[in-house]
């Protein structure tokens, strides 16, 4: 079996969309800690820090050895005009960040940790190049002209608050968006041709096959 250490149901839906079985490890990595200010390093190691964190969890119930057969970590960030856009805090920042956005465009970047486990390489000190892949999946988000009707009125509806920069292209907000230049999946949550790519390089590719 396959663990998503992430709460988050868009994350989990793709996993669900590819038929990949899996459990959720919600991570206790604290983000607080992380100072990095560019948003390709930041999302990098946020992906990995809550990776190790559910690889701990793991280990310490023991099961780690004998049931899962790979974890996967990510994170995601929206940079615009080289400002990293995390979840907004409140109406008046998401409606000030959509005022600024309207018409442009920006990036959204999924930092990816992958794990294979096995009874070799559970322990989280032996976590190496061989039983691991990382990377930084970048998709280009050109937005519509947007009235501030319109950024209010999606303001007023729960759904951007739970995103990276705001919206959700699976959701409302896929009606304010453009055109995107990359992975689709990846401005979801995360990027399936990359776990398609580096689960088959960790020779976890029967994953991908169990129905």
């Amino acid at each position: 079996m396959f663990v998503l250490a992430s709460a988050s149901k868009a994350r989990q839906k793709l996993l669900n969309q590819i038929a990949l079985k899996h459990r959720v490890i919600v991570s206790d990595f604290d983000e607080t800690q992380l100072k990095e200010l560019d948003p390709i390093l930041k999302v990098k190691f946020l992906a990995k820090g809550k990776a190790e964190s559910a690889l701990k969890k793991l280990i310490k119930e023991n099961q780690a050895l004998n049931t899962f057969e790979a974890l996967l970590g990510c994170d995601s960030l929206f940079e615009f005009d080289g400002e990293i856009f995390e979840k907004p805090i409140n109406k008046e920042q998401l409606i000030s960040r959509w005022q600024r956005m309207s018409g442009k465009s920006g990036f959204l970047h999924t930092g990816h940790y992958l794990i294979s486990l096995d009874n070799s390489k559970s322990n989280i000190e032996r976590i190496s190049q061989n039983n691991s892949c990382e990377g930084v999946v970048s998709t280009k988000i050109e937005f519509m002209s947007l009235s501030n009707i319109e950024i209010i009125k999606y303001a007023s509806i729960q759904e951007p608050y739970n995103c990276a920069g705001g919206f959700a292209i699976e959701g409302y907000g896929g009606l304010f968006i453009k055109k995107i230049e990359g992975c689709f999946s990846n401005v979801v949550g995360l990027s399936l041709p990359w776990l398609k790519t580096n689960l088959e390089k960790l020779g976890l590719s029967q994953l991908l096959l169990n129905r």
